[in-house]
């Protein structure tokens, strides 16, 4: 997945570093004997980086490194096994490395640390396994999960209804592990192989990595493991949606991990029976949100009622709310754009409801990723002006890129301008980057029926953006 970059080429760190320290040791003075001002820093062109034949899933940054998970697009599949490579940038848009994971091994998440070190969470379908990988794309150790209790959790549904009680992911799909950095350690959400969800603490150190608490988030249950019968892409992994976990860290170490409850799966019929937690047995589309302590205490599990079809796609901290999205297929049988996305605010650290909407720009609309702002704000990520089948999953080729600031009250999000190519355009996630902004965009994805003829033309460009939150 070539990278073309069109940057002036900036000087190195070390070569700024170089100079910082020469003015600060006396160096350069001028007639007077005193220290000369210091040059300005050399302008830098925003960073504008773009991958050829993939989407990009995921970009985290801070002042050292920037990284993007990039995924191959491909056809509907019975076993989900993706093609994900991990690219990382510096400040100033240099390519510094590309990750491939070893033959085998498939790359479901990555996290990236103070240090601008990474660790990516691998599977192969049975097996997790996290590795380590510094600043200039080397790997510097790795370490398999060892978790014989997955097979002992308990488990609500037929005995035939999974295949392996003793794997760490679910038969369908190896896109069933998410990472989040604390500092330096890491939280760890997977499925198992009894659809079982369990949260685990990591720690890094001397080079090691070691378990240091490990949580049940929800027993296991039986979960739907049908795909349509036409079609070969599904533009927002809407299938497989109630398979997925997500989650996040905040700074403290607090952990919020959101479970999609469906009719596709008996998630909330087994969380009642195991934690009760007072769920409500009329709950049939929504979310399921529990927190976790900084030492792996579970808190609470909340219930979020979405009333109608939905999906979760982003689960964010911002302060002592934890924040959620996704979309909605609101309950308009006949209407083809009936799918708008949503935003929820959960506040005292994800124990109380405090704000849900809905959001619709045109025709349908989903909420694909969140951006907590200093001002009590939320950048919304995502995509609009699609239509879909009233009763099925087929989305259409056209949709629009959308990128909205929702403000800290109750007012109207205001949608911002991005750039968009011929079809299928997601602003699938965005980042900090310093006080700028870096939104990655899609631009160029299928339909659901774009390529039934020819799945190798299952194809998809992608752009990832500097911005500042002023354009």
């Amino acid at each position: 997945m070539p990278i073309r970059l069109a940057l002036p080429r900036p000087r190195t760190l070390a070569a700024c570093a170089a100079a910082l320290l020469l003015a600060a040791c006396g160096g350069g003075g001028g007639e007077d004997g005193g220290s000369a001002p210091p040059n300005p820093p050399a302008p830098r062109a925003p960073i504008e980086a773009r991958f050829s034949g993939a989407t990009v899933l995921k970009l985290r940054a801070n002042a050292g490194a920037v990284l993007a998970l990039t995924e191959k697009p491909h056809a509907f599949m019975d076993v989900t096994v993706m093609e994900r490579t991990l690219s990382a940038l510096d400040g100033a848009g240099k390519v510094l490395y590309t990750w491939t994971p070893p033959s085998g091994w498939t790359l479901a998440d990555f996290a990236l640390h103070p240090s601008s070190q990474a660790s990516v969470v691998l599977s192969d379908g049975a097996r997790l396994r996290l590795a380590r990988i510094d600043a200039a794309g080397k790997t510097l150790t790795t370490w398999e999960l060892a978790d014989p209790q997955v097979a002992l959790d308990r488990y609500y549904g037929g005995p035939n209804s999974v295949r392996d009680r003793t794997a760490l992911a679910p038969w369908k799909t190896r896109d069933g592990a998410r990472l989040a950095p604390s500092g330096e350690a890491l939280g760890l959400v997977i499925r198992a192989g009894g659809n079982n969800v369990v949260a685990y603490g990591i720690d890094y150190a001397s080079g090691a990595f070691r378990q240091r608490w490990r949580t049940l988030v929800e027993p296991g249950a039986h979960l739907e493991a049908l795909r349509p019968t036409t079609g070969s892409f599904d533009p927002f992994e809407g299938v497989e949606n109630h398979w997925k976990v997500f989650m996040d860290v905040d700074a403290a170490g607090r952990m919020a991990v959101g479970v999609l409850a469906s009719p596709r799966g008996d998630t909330v019929e087994a969380h009642a029976a195991w934690f009760g937690d007072g769920i409500p047995a009329t709950l049939q589309h929504g979310v399921l949100l529990t927190t976790i302590d900084p030492g792996g205490q579970r808190l609470r599990t909340v219930p979020l009622d979405l009333g109608a079809k939905g999906e979760l796609h982003a689960v964010k901290w911002a302060g002592d709310a934890v924040l959620l999205g996704g979309r909605v297929r609101l309950n308009r049988p006949d209407d083809p754009e009936g799918w708008d996305g949503w935003f929820a605010r959960l506040d005292n650290g994800g124990q109380r409801l405090a704000h849900y909407r809905t959001i619709h720009v045109d025709r349908g609309d989903a909420i694909l990723d969140l951006l907590p702002l200093s001002d009590g704000g939320v950048l919304l990520a995502g995509a609009t002006g699609y239509t879909q089948n009233r009763t099925g999953e087929s989305v259409s080729e056209t949709s629009a890129p959308l990128l909205a600031r929702l403000p800290a009250g109750e007012g109207a999000p205001t949608r911002l301008a991005v750039p968009s190519g011929p079809r299928g355009n997601q602003v699938r996630t965005v980042s900090f980057f310093g006080s700028n902004w870096l939104v990655a965009n899609t631009e160029n994805l299928p339909g659901t029926h774009t390529h039934d003829g020819n799945e190798a033309l299952i194809t998809a460009d992608a752009v990832v953006r500097e911005r500042t939150p002023a354009n």
